[in-house]
């Protein structure tokens, strides 16, 4: 009975380290997380190369659209998996909890 109460208890410290890193990591390292794509080299040297202002003008309005719709996907995507990955955390907590009070129980309650 001991061991089993041991083990749920560092069940219980190992879950409260993953859910204290991952909301170390949403709240200083998601937020500074860079991975949107550049657009490609072609766009570039139609810039520099072109001499029609309304043709640069019209290459650079796409590629705002292109990064604004990248920028709302990224942040779509690492929104979903925060709240997903806390939910995960906090649930396994709770059970974790909920399984050592219950041993705790268990155990004052049997005779000895």
């Amino acid at each position: 009975m001991k061991w089993l109460l041991r083990l749920n208890i560092l069940v219980l410290v190992v879950y409260a380290s993953f859910v204290a890193a991952f909301l170390f990591a949403d709240a200083r390292i998601f937020p500074r997380l860079g991975s949107m794509t550049p657009p490609p080299d072609a766009v570039a040297t139609a810039i520099r190369q072109g001499n029609d202002i309304e043709g640069i003008r019209e290459i650079a309005l796409v590629l705002y659209d292109h990064v604004s719709d990248q920028a709302a996907t990224v942040n779509v995507m690492v929104n979903n998996t925060v709240f997903w990955g806390r939910l995960h955390f906090l649930a396994a907590l709770g059970l974790a909890c909920l399984n050592v009070a219950l041993l705790l129980r268990w155990r004052r309650s049997s005779p000895k």
